[in-house]
């Protein structure tokens, strides 16, 4: 141990003199490392299959043309699209009808699939190419150009019809602070409103996700009409506005789109199995340690504080980290540790790389000890390189089993020309960037070092209100909520938080990626109101007090000797052959295994304190009619009678009750 510590030790010491040596070369040596660049295909997900223009990955199946743009999206055995994604419009007073000219795959590897096709109406041709990864990320690229010298483009729309009982939820980024407004039920007037990169329509189980880095080529006649989404017969259409002010064109008009449709991945290992908390420290001690196990703990997130400089790579606590690292392996706890999106300026690089890399506008500032300000960078830049080399290296040199990501997977906007961001407007004005596909580089060049070091190593990605599926694809599981954190208290929690958000943003079974939900500041939503939602949902509550765990190792051992992934869930939405339960807003979801027993969620999401009712089919359960129900976090008997039985609930309590055939 003291020799590889020494020799870690003249590591360090040799890259700080590097780092101090950045500003005499033209380019620090980090710049241009292809670490984690890879054409390999990583679990869960299986190559890529093509026949035709017809495109399959994992779960999910895809047909093109006549334009680059999708025709159909199937997933989870459902078709999203009620027809293909078109472009509709006016040119040179004619309406748009396209016909295809060619469609080929130009290039097919296990994990890339890429294709040319074209398209003509009377007056405009349509040429791009298509590129299908094997997580299922789309990426059009198009050019729409004059088929004579010149065209006038009096209207144009990217057009993309969904099936209507698929388009139930709607998601679109950013966001606002203390609000979850910007997920929800779709309304029956629809949405309406201004440019958006990343929207996402779906149900509880699947869902399509458009979306685009900026709004560069977009001529409309108030920045508030680039999004539509009307529900018309038999479809409900998003339209995104692209040309509302008539434009005379005489060279192409290029766009970049990008389609997804979720689930992304597997659901295994789900955010149970991670049984995750937060509290990594070099001062915890053999008795937290050993409590923490005993609670069942398996992951253990080391924030900010393993390195004295922000979102860096290297600690001067080298040992203490290494022995840190040991001690919770000998316990079979997992070890995180944290990065994120911002540049210290304690950093060595700071002088040389900050100007170039952060993200303008600023984002930030966030101060800690010892004393640094800390801005958010662009991973459009090169510091892309540094964060993914650094991982590596931090994770070869330490022994940890993963990394747990602040924001990393969030595209936040930027214009710093300085690195490719922004573009020039007409009347020279430089317009915001939203670096999705940079930024969805950086996560899979993290997953591939992470799945590499360890294949059973965690991405775990803490983001708030960013469903940003290109780039959250390639995390192991989220955790969600923080932007919650600083809202007002409302009259209920469900104000701020209905069961609609919770459905389109905070399941992850939708998505294909394990969620957590985040509670650590229980003013606008109390710890028992988040517990329910969670639960409800088949989601994990992460534990942040001894109290929390200590719920938490009920609930764990709970699942453990009942056999949760042998069982199948049975949510609020979809059970109405399972169970009734009364007064309105009494929600039951259910964990069931066929004549060994079920787990009851119970919640009351009404708007008064109810006497629950709740009356299980035994019979369409599968389970004896001679049960014993328990109270897995009171630990206490519940009386059960005929498939029945009630409880006393408050506004948003809950009950899990453990049904054993006696």
């Amino acid at each position: 141990m003291r020799c590889k510590t020494f020799f870690l030790f003249i590591g360090v010491l040799v890259a700080v003199v590097a780092v101090r040596a950045e500003g005499q070369s033209a380019a620090p040596p980090w710049v241009g490392n292809r670490v984690g660049v890879s054409d390999e295909v990583l679990p869960p997900w299986s190559p890529v299959n093509v026949s035709g223009l017809d495109v399959g990955v994992w779960g999910r199946a895809h047909q093109f043309g006549p334009l680059p743009l999708p025709a159909s999206a199937l997933t989870r055995g459902a078709e999203m699209l009620a027809g293909p994604v078109t472009l509709a419009g006016v040119a040179d007073g004619a309406l748009l009808t396209w016909t295809a000219t060619s469609g080929q795959v130009i290039s097919a590897i296990p994990s890339v699939v890429r294709m040319a096709l074209s398209a003509e109406s009377d007056t405009l041709r349509c040429s791009g190419q298509v590129s299908v990864e094997y997580d299922g990320m789309i990426r059009c690229d198009l050019s729409i150009a004059p088929k004579a010298g010149q065209a006038v483009i009096q209207r144009l729309d990217l057009e993309i019809p969904l099936v209507p009982e698929r388009a139930l939820f709607l998601h679109t980024w950013p966001g606002a602070r203390g609000s979850a407004a910007n997920s929800l039920a779709l309304p029956p007037g629809g949405y309406h409103g201004g440019f958006k990169p990343v929207v996402w329509l779906g149900d509880q189980d699947r869902g399509l996700c458009w979306f685009c880095e900026s709004d560069q080529n977009f001529f409309l006649p108030l920045p508030l009409t680039a999004l539509d989404i009307q529900r018309e017969a038999n479809v409900v259409m998003l339209r995104v506005h692209l040309v509302g002010v008539p434009q005379t064109i005489r060279a192409p008009l290029q766009y970049t789109f990008g389609f997804q449709a979720t689930p992304v991945k597997p659901l295994a290992p789900d955010a149970w199995d991670y049984r995750t908390v937060h509290n990594g420290s070099y001062t915890l001690s053999e008795d937290e340690l050993n409590h923490m196990a005993a609670c069942r703990v398996r992951t253990v997130v080391f924030h900010e504080q393993w390195t004295d400089i922000q979102n860096y790579p290297i600690t001067t606590r080298a040992t203490d980290l290494e022995s840190f690292i040991s001690r919770c392996h000998r316990r079979r706890m997992q070890l995180l540790l944290y990065f994120g999106y911002e540049m210290s300026t304690l950093a060595p690089q700071w002088s040389t790389c900050s100007q170039r890399c952060l993200t303008v506008p600023r984002v930030g500032p966030y101060t800690r000890e010892p004393a640094q300000t800390c801005w958010g960078v662009c991973y459009r830049s090169d510091w892309q390189d540094f964060l993914v080399q650094g991982i590596q290296q931090a994770l070869d040199s330490y022994g940890a089993d993963g990394v747990y990501l602040d924001g990393t997977s969030v595209p936040q906007a930027c214009c710093n020309q300085l690195h490719g961001c922004g573009y020039v407007r007409p009347d020279g004005s430089v317009g915001i960037a939203y670096p999705i596909f940079a930024v969805r580089d950086t996560m899979k060049r993290i997953y591939t070092v992470v799945k590499h070091h360890d294949p059973k190593g965690q991405v775990n990605v803490h983001q708030s209100s960013c469903m940003s599926i290109p780039t959250l694809a390639f995390a192991t599981s989220y955790w969600d909520g923080e932007n919650l954190q600083s809202a007002t208290r409302p009259p209920s929690a469900l104000d701020l938080l209905s069961l609609a958000a919770y459905q389109a943003e905070f399941m992850g079974r939708n998505w294909g990626v394990p969620a957590e939900f985040l509670l650590y500041n229980p003013t606008a939503i109390r710890h028992y109101e988040g517990l329910s939602l969670s639960l409800l949902h088949d989601v994990p509550l992460r534990p942040t007090t001894d109290a929390d765990l200590l719920e938490s190792a009920r609930l764990w051992k709970a699942f453990d000797l009942f056999g949760r992934h042998e069982a199948q869930w049975l949510p609020y939405w979809a059970n109405g052959s399972y169970v009734a339960a009364s007064p309105e807003g009494i929600k039951v979801s259910i964990y069931n295994r066929p004549g060994r027993g079920f787990i009851a969620v119970i919640v009351n999401a009404g708007r008064t304190p109810a006497a629950a009712s709740v009356k299980f089919n035994l019979a369409a359960l599968g389970q004896s009619t001679n049960l014993l129900a328990r109270d897995v976090l009171r630990g206490v008997p519940v009386a059960i009678t005929a498939g029945g039985l009630s409880e006393q609930l408050g506004l948003l309590e809950n009950a899990v009750v453990w049904l054993t055939p006696k």
